[in-house]
């Protein structure tokens, strides 16, 4: 890898371009090398100026950004940041899945944005992006569509068929940790676990403010699995999955009746919620009964919760390098001896069904 990232700023709002050239002056490593306001131009630029990352918004005229970035992808070796609304969390999951490596909630025109905070934030965007290895753009979500090893039905069917009135038996507590590339693994990963299992599910994936609901939606979708963000005080049920809410740490509490406990206590690896607080909780309240997974994302958040899962007996899970868009969680839990399985992305689904069908170790 060279020792400058180059970046082309897509968006049609000239101001929006201005604040992010700015704003990735600041780092000697990023030379901005050109701006394009449309999806076409976005293209023609990206053949003649070779970037290592894009910054691309998807509401532009002539081709949006959802609409180019399949010719980006095909054609180029570059990393694909999107510039999304808060208002459209669907239309950005979309890109993610189509080969965005991440995504930024774009600065409002007129509204006053620190130039020093908006450079931290896309700064470490950039970087991270830059760090993904052009080969796995696309290796979450719809590219492993064809090789997951699935259940008998499907979601839909699932769906269909899911009894009404109470709650599955609760046996287990599956917790997930994700961040880069995470809700396109977790899109894969829930497609193929069913309400039938003995288990509920606790999620930490790190999201900006508005887009914690929409992932619970698209989840949703493609299971029968209940997905909810989580609240305050909340019964843990079997059957149901629950998404840690921005800016507030999630934890389980208690062992007859575990219920949710939000913290707005410091950061943990830079982030809030943060999976480490999560997982410890976890291991705290269902000792051999609690499954931990990792998946794929930058940095170590995790890696010590899945430990102390593994120290109370429960199993342990990490996503393996191949599968990973960014090999950082899993690969930091992997290193401190706290994951009893390394696999691929197809075979998570099936590792948690075959646990939660084991016999608990009492």
């Amino acid at each position: 890898m060279s020792l400058i990232i180059k970046v082309l700023v897509v968006d049609d709002s000239a101001l929006i371009r201005q604040m992010l050239t700015r704003a990735l002056s600041l780092d000697p490593r990023i030379q901005v090398v050109g701006s394009a306001k449309t999806g076409v131009e976005a293209i023609e630029k990206v053949a003649s100026l070779d970037p290592d990352v894009i910054t691309l918004d998807i509401e532009m005229p002539e081709l949006t950004g959802i609409e180019a970035l399949p010719h980006i992808t095909r054609s180029s070796r570059a990393r694909v940041v999107m510039l999304s609304g808060v208002d459209d969390p669907d239309t950005t999951y979309q890109a993610l899945a189509l080969g965005a490596v991440d995504f930024i909630v774009k600065p409002r025109a007129g509204f006053a944005t620190s130039l020093s905070d908006l450079s931290e934030l896309v700064i470490k965007k950039i970087k991270t992006a830059y760090r993904v290895d052009p080969e796995r753009r696309m290796v979450s979500g719809v590219a492993h569509a064809g090789q997951i090893e699935t259940l008998s039905e499907s979601p839909e069917t699932r769906r269909q068929q899911a009894p009404l009135g109470a709650a599955p038996v609760l046996e287990r507590a599956v917790a997930f940790a994700a961040s880069t590339g995470g809700p396109p693994a977790l899109e894969l990963v829930f497609s193929g676990l069913s309400r039938s299992l003995p288990c509920t599910y606790v999620i930490v994936q790190h999201l900006p403010a508005g887009f914690t609901a929409s992932l619970a939606r698209r989840l949703s979708k493609v299971t029968d699995i209940r997905v909810i963000e989580g609240r305050q005080g909340m019964v843990l049920e079997g059957g149901t999955a629950y998404i840690a809410p921005h800016g507030a740490h999630m934890l389980v509490e208690g062992t007859k009746r575990p219920r949710i406990q939000l913290h707005d206590t410091p950061t943990a690896h830079g982030v809030r919620p943060a999976a480490d607080p999560l997982f410890l909780s976890v291991a705290a309240s269902f000792g051999p009964r609690s499954v931990g997974v990792v998946l794929t994302g930058m940095g170590s958040d995790g890696a010590l919760g899945l430990k102390a899962i593994h120290e109370a007996g429960g199993d342990t899970i990490a996503q393996d390098e191949d599968s990973s868009v960014v090999w950082g969680m899993p690969g930091s839990a992997a290193r401190i001896g706290a994951v009893d399985r390394i696999v691929s992305l197809a075979r998570v689904a099936a590792e948690i069904r075959r646990t939660a069908r084991e016999g608990v170790v009492s």
